[in-house]
């Protein structure tokens, strides 16, 4: 009886009116599930934020108190998102807004008290809260960026610019870097301002990746102890800085260029966390398992392997500080045909260099006399002749009718191409990938490589193709010393070169320029390279002994690195 009364008294009690109350409130709110806590400590914070209450020390120590207790419940109904990719699109709504609003919410019930320090007095009583104020604050903002993130959306204008303003008040107060325990019972990391902001920044550096949820949330997980490897600088090194932010703009990441220099900007490199997938690929590749890799419970599987190379490839190509140069795009209305995979676009480029050949004595020794009489008699090879001639050739790779993508293009360039794409017919796509393009089916294929994705909206995908060389030529290579022991595929079984089998391997030469001096490129399995092995070479009708050289470019699969050419064989 005494509850009920004491309950109908504290009803117009906001439990941030202050410690105690807000410490009596919290152990009733133990006995509701999590997404009823959550909405609770939702109402209060929005009645807070409608002023109901004054930014006083008592109520900020308990928003603070009632935040590190409904971390719990909140991190359930985030899991809940995370851990359901096949969720009716009612749910996924419901929890979407639900995890953006709570967050939101509360970094403007915190914002109150960060500008409440206009007032001396309370400046001088906030004071020792405010560094946790900052970054608590700073995880919040992160959290709704990456809610975006998920559903392919551009980050609002208003998280980055309180982001960047919350950072600089850091910086002001001189304890950006100052390191402390965000949540005491539920964060066994050690965080900072610092922390928090370089890790909302890491990840939206990987905004346009096309990676899942899921792949988002593993990522954030890791960054969330590797943002400790990297250090935000004032002051730009060349040598050692890849990233910069504006703290007076309203966007993220930027590639660093000569006209982003000054005070607004912050530098930081990625060496010492590429250092660090690095370091994790190879204790997997060495036999070490997934548990001892401090990954996470659910980090497990091809698919982390498979996140960990992406994430090196893309940190490692964004580390070359020397841009590519753009050319002027034109837009245009026309469609391309694209496939990927180094394997396959070695056998289309195969193919193109037969028909340049077609003199040469393999095409000549591949007359077929069913093929003649039938051009005779129909004036075309029937599909029961061509059926005999796959049957009896081991080195012919039967393809479908169109084994390719093909893909609009709203703009083109000097360089490449710009492409507008359906997300659901290419699911496959991802930065770095090698693709083969040509314009029509009398053309030659290219060669390119994928270099920008970008989502427009649920379905639609904008896509940056940079065309490596026009004129690739593909190529045999056999070398004596240790090779690579898989299963060939039946594209290289059938693309190799005129050597011997079965220990050949295919690759493209691609022209190349460096420094205006022209070089002797290739582009191999990543698993066929070697610093200094030395390779025989088949190209067309010519025979060359190589060695490799230093590497000028890695995708997940394979690598793109100069040769030296020692000499040309008989």
């Amino acid at each position: 009886m005494l509850d009920r009364i004491a309950s109908l008294f504290s009803k117009d009690k906001s439990p941030l009116s202050s410690l105690k109350v807000a410490t009596q409130w919290c152990k009733n709110l133990d006995l509701a599930d999590p997404p009823t806590r959550n909405a609770k400590v939702h109402g209060v914070v929005s009645d807070f934020i409608a002023g109901n209450l004054p930014a006083t020390l008592e109520s900020l120590q308990a928003l603070m108190l009632i935040d590190e207790h409904v971390q719990e419940a909140f991190d359930a109904i985030c899991y809940q998102y995370v851990s359901n990719p096949r969720m009716s699109k009612e749910i996924e709504q419901k929890l979407w807004k639900d995890v953006v609003t709570y967050s939101n919410d509360m970094v403007d019930a915190y914002y109150r008290f960060v500008q409440a320090e206009s007032n001396e007095v309370l400046q001088a009583q906030f004071a020792p809260l405010m560094p946790m104020v900052l970054a608590r604050s700073l995880r919040y903002l992160a959290i709704q960026a990456k809610w975006h993130y998920f559903r392919f959306e551009k980050v609002p204008v208003k998280i980055w610019t309180v982001a960047h303003q919350l950072y600089r008040l850091s910086e002001i107060g001189g304890f950006d870097s100052n390191p402390f325990k965000l949540y005491q019972d539920s964060s066994a990391e050690v965080s900072s301002c610092a922390d928090e902001y370089i890790q909302m920044l890491m990840l939206n550096t990987l905004a346009n990746n096309n990676l899942s949820v899921r792949q988002l949330e593993l990522v954030d997980g890791w960054l969330e102890k590797w943002s400790k490897l990297i250090q935000i600088s004032r002051k730009y090194a060349p040598d050692h800085h890849h990233f910069c932010v504006n703290l007076q703009a309203s966007f993220g990441a930027q590639k660093i260029s000569n006209d982003l220099m000054g005070e607004p900007y912050r530098y930081w490199g990625l060496t010492d966390i590429v250092n660090q997938v690095q370091e994790i690929l190879g204790r997997l590749l060495t036999g070490a398992s997934f548990a001892s890799l401090d990954l996470g419970p659910d980090a497990r599987g091809p698919i982390v392997t498979d996140l960990l190379k992406h994430l090196d490839v893309f940190w490692t190509m964004s580390m070359r500080n020397n841009q590519i140069k753009r050319s002027e795009r034109t837009k245009v209305n026309k469609a391309i045909d694209i496939v990927y995979g180094l394997d396959r676009v070695c056998g289309y480029v195969k193919e193109d260099n037969d028909k340049f050949l077609k003199q040469g004595r393999e095409s000549a020794s591949q007359v077929d006399y069913d093929e003649i009489m039938d051009m005779r008699l129909y004036g075309f090879v029937s599909s029961r002749t061509r059926s005999k001639s796959a049957a009896t050739n081991p080195y012919v790779v039967n393809r479908k009718q169109h084994d390719w993508h093909t893909w609009a293009v709203d703009n083109e360039s000097e360089g490449g191409y710009g492409s507008i794409l359906r997300f659901s017919e290419n699911e496959w796509i991802r930065p770095n990938l090698l693709l083969g393009v040509r314009q029509s089916s009398s053309e030659n294929w290219q060669l390119g490589v994928l270099r920008r994705i970008a989502r427009l909206n649920d379905d639609e995908i904008s896509a940056g193709i940079q065309i490596l060389t026009k004129t690739p030529v593909m190529v045999g290579m056999y070398s004596e010393q240790n090779d690579r022991v898989e299963n060939m595929t039946v594209t290289e079984l059938g693309f190799t070169g005129g050597l011997e089998l079965p220990n050949v391997k295919t690759a493209l030469y691609v022209p190349h320029q460096i420094d205006g001096k022209s070089v002797n490129t290739l582009i191999m399995h990543s698993a066929d390279y070697g610093m200094d092995k030395i390779y025989q070479i088949r190209a067309r009708d010519k025979r060359f002994s190589v060695s490799l050289g230093v590497m000028l470019e890695k995708g997940v699969d394979w690598i793109w690195v100069a040769v030296n050419v020692l000499r040309q064989e008989n």
